[in-house]
């Protein structure tokens, strides 16, 4: 999978094509860099998706990103920082939750979208472990 990337292009927009090869992965941009199997402080998050990659590089300009599924986590998250200046980190859906995938960061994109997928059929529901009823 290749990704155009260009200034004017928003967050959405590369989330978006992301997510149409890995459905159950999202990249989530940061203005801070993160170390190695860590993940990025909720503090530099990124939140507001129509904002463009121009405003987040230092120089921007023009490129591809070529995805492979075969391709761990970290080497896409050290891709976009060499190649653009862009603080990413990849989250994977577990149920209705997204978790930051750091501690999977040697996984390939394509097992962390299989990971993802598993939790569909898992019910996250909260089970009380006690049985609190009066006992005979």
């Amino acid at each position: 999978m290749k990704i155009q990337v260009s200034p004017d292009k928003t967050i959405a927009q590369i989330q978006e094509e992301f997510s149409s090869l890995f459905p159950f992965l999202k990249i989530v941009f940061f203005s801070k860099s993160h170390k190695a199997y860590r993940g990025s402080h909720a503090k530099f998050l990124i939140s507001d998706t129509e904002r463009t990659l121009g405003s987040m590089e230092k120089t921007p300009h023009d490129g591809v990103l070529y995805i492979e599924e075969d391709m761990p986590t970290w080497q896409l998250e050290r891709l976009f920082e060499e190649e653009f200046g862009l603080h990413v980190q990849l989250f994977r859906k577990s149920g209705n939750t997204w978790l930051i995938t750091s501690v999977t960061d040697d996984l390939t994109l394509d097992e962390q979208n299989v990971k993802g997928k598993a939790s569909e059929r898992h019910n996250f529901e909260f089970v009380d472990p006690m049985d609190y009823r009066e006992q005979d």
